[in-house]
């Protein structure tokens, strides 16, 4: 599906997990049935401008999350067309726009909020509002020309309160500080010392191998410790407390339990 520069389609991960992983279903368990898993992949589409943001942009952004998230993909992989992951926002005008900033926060919000886990492809730079797509995404992925920084002071701008928080929690706060206040910009090298960047097994920066991979992992949980992690206050959450208590008694936790027995990979219904 298209919506002007914004791109998005489904992949989809790995057809037959049982028959991959080479076991089978021993005598008295459930039949299986080979479970179809999809990345949603969304795409800002605007090489010519470095896909800067403007608000038609953000709010397509924001839109596709739901839309993916409404067809129950397991994970989504946000990614930029051409070198540039993101310039940031629209400075020639967009950024400027009375609805540009309430769009920003919708589209960081959506990202957010959404149960699915969001993996940013940081395969090229990630500037302003591209390092603040970067923070809302659960995971990222840096490859070597990756690079994220915030230029507030050179323009002028002042960012949210939650910007700023997120980016001293999963960048740490002397990091956040260099980047905010003295212009430093965090390299691949950098970003996967400090796990701002997840190093697969295999170091290889390969955004759609993570996304897959997470596809493929039980939903609930990763919907119960994304939300743990969003929340802002761990200890006060009782809805949070309940999800883990249900969670262990969940189907998928019998099915983790039956594919350990019958040697084979699990195949998670979120339920």
């Amino acid at each position: 599906m298209s919506a002007g520069h914004v791109i998005t389609h489904l992949e989809t991960v790995g057809a037959d997990i049982a028959s991959n992983a080479g076991g089978s279903a021993t005598p008295g368990s459930p039949a299986l049935e080979d479970v179809t898993l999809q990345v949603g992949v969304i795409s800002l589409n605007r090489p010519e401008k470095r896909n800067a943001l403007n608000a038609a942009i953000a709010t397509a952004v924001a839109e596709a999350v739901r839309a993916h998230t409404a067809a129950g993909v397991r994970a989504i992989l946000i990614r930029g067309e051409g070198p540039v992951f993101c310039a940031g926002a629209d400075l020639s005008g967009g950024v400027y726009a009375d609805d540009f900033w309430s769009a920003m926060e919708d589209m960081l919000s959506a990202i957010q909020i959404t149960p699915v886990p969001v993996i940013a492809d940081i395969h090229g730079p990630a500037v302003g509002a591209g390092c603040q797509i970067a923070l809302a995404c659960d995971l990222r992925v840096f490859a070597d020309e990756g690079a994220c920084w915030v230029p507030v002071a050179e323009h002028g701008f002042a960012l949210d309160l939650w910007t700023h928080a997120r980016a001293r929690e999963l960048m740490g706060g002397a990091l956040a500080r260099n980047v905010f206040l003295a212009g430093v910009r965090v390299g691949a090298e950098q970003a996967r010392a400090t796990g701002f960047s997840v190093v697969l097994d295999d170091a290889t920066p390969n955004a759609t191998v993570l996304a897959h991979r997470v596809a493929r992992q039980a939903p609930l949980s990763m919907e119960h410790s994304k939300r743990v992690f969003n929340s802002p206050d761990m200890r006060a959450d009782a809805e949070l407390q309940q999800m883990m208590v249900d969670i262990w008694a969940s189907d998928d936790v019998q099915e983790a339990r039956r594919a350990r027995a019958e040697k084979r990979a699990p195949q998670f219904r979120g339920r």
